[in-house]
């Protein structure tokens, strides 16, 4: 296969994401398809997955297509993938890495699918060239492939990321349960965060930073993937790192480092902020936010227009939910009070605790926290007016801090 020629991408990403991840891929000029709850299909080539993994803040990996076929049974899957010229794709002095899904009645399974799979692709090496390439458990400094088998049909890819897209570099201290970066940058689409240049973000209950984090690198129109130098395609036979490093020198080039919107995140726990703290530097942007500790009650905010994004903790045990509903409360009453004429937003994993909040939001998104079903639910606060061109209206106003 010539990387040049066209082929099946297969881009993944978290359950909710997939509007998000269509709406990166149609800026960035592709013509997105969804293939699943969790998966967005386009056309392209090997320069277009590569500018992908790039770019592309909501995905989870980019996925290059190189086989499908029908198997009713696991030798037929070894007989299949041995029959692929694997030594055409892969360098023998690069450990390969397997990973994937299978789901058919022949296995009980799925690493018994991989192992066949695996097994498939040493042999075939043996056969072709005779030396045995080193096989990996982790996608760590290995090429990478993917493997999706649902009833007779069998999908072989190789996986353009390696390690997921979620691991941009910068959280090393990560606080209490933190948002995936790749959940996060999906919330901040899905408000619509970075349409207004002019649009201030405040995040009252920080954390780790990572959705501050996230909002900067937006608005600086930063690609996500500039520093990362483990991509999984670095490995495969016969790419050239030429090409990565003018991608990314371009990248840099379209960077603003010093973007007009206010960015402010500050927590009640002083060690949060230190630690979204530090995540920001090493992120490169501790410069462009204001960190503050205190109550989310305290916080300083500017004038219109601006975001305040919320994801308060919200409890996995019924007594845990009980004693969280005067957050939510109060919650509601700072947006009521304090935040008049701006945008907020709150994620929660909990209906209940989401309704204590007494407010009736303009918009809710279902998505993901792993294996927690969540809402995005975001408020318009007016004053004294439900007119919704006042908001418009301040939308284009200055939002330099009071």
């Amino acid at each position: 296969m010539a990387w040049q020629e066209p082929t099946r991408l297969v881009i993944t990403c978290g359950r909710g994401c997939v509007p998000a991840l269509s709406g990166e891929l149609c800026a960035l000029g592709h013509r997105p398809q969804e293939v699943s709850p969790t998966a967005v299909e386009v056309t392209g080539n090997l320069h277009e997955a590569m500018r992908l993994n790039l770019w592309l803040r909501t995905a989870n990996r980019v996925l290059f297509e190189v086989a499908g076929f029908a198997v009713e049974s696991p030798d037929e899957l070894y007989a299949a993938t041995r029959d692929l010229p694997w030594e055409e794709w892969l360098r023998g002095d690069v450990p390969f890495h397997v990973h994937g899904v299978a789901q058919h009645e022949t296995i009980r399974d799925s690493r018994f699918a991989l192992l066949r799979c695996k097994d498939a692709i040493a042999d075939r090496f043996v056969e072709q060239t005779g030396a045995r390439p080193d096989s990996s458990a982790s996608p760590v400094g290995a090429a990478s492939i993917a493997l999706y088998w649902k009833d007779g049909v069998a999908q072989l890819f190789l996986d353009t990321s390696g390690v997921p897209l979620s691991h941009r570099g910068y959280r090393q201290q990560p606080w209490v349960a933190p948002l995936r970066e790749t959940l996060a940058a999906s919330i901040l689409l899905e408000t619509g965060w970075g349409q207004n240049p002019d649009e201030a973000f405040v995040g009252p209950m920080c954390g780790s930073g990572t959705l501050a984090i996230e909002a900067a690198w937006i608005c600086q129109n930063r690609a996500p993937g500039l520093y990362r130098e483990d991509f999984a395609f670095l490995l495969w036979n016969g790419v050239e790192a030429d090409e990565w490093r003018q991608m990314r020198a371009a990248a840099q080039r379209q960077c603003r480092t010093a973007p007009r919107a206010w960015l402010a995140a500050s927590d009640i726990a002083p060690e949060a902020v230190a630690c979204a703290r530090a995540n920001a530097e090493r992120a490169g942007v501790a410069h462009l936010i204001r960190f503050q500790v205190g109550d989310f009650r305290d916080a300083a905010l500017p004038q219109p227009p601006a975001l305040i994004l919320m994801n308060p903790g919200y409890g996995e045990r019924v007594g845990e939910l009980a004693e969280l509903y005067p957050l939510y409360e109060a919650i509601g009453t700072f947006f009521k009070t304090k935040c008049q004429e701006l945008r907020a937003a709150v994620f929660t994993g909990s209906p209940a605790l989401g309704r204590k909040i007494g407010l009736h939001p303009a918009r809710r998104t279902t998505m993901w926290n792993g294996d927690i079903e969540c809402r995005l639910l975001e408020f318009e606060i007016y004053a004294g007016t439900r007119d919704p061109r006042l908001l418009r209206k301040h939308r284009g106003e200055s939002s330099a801090p009071q």
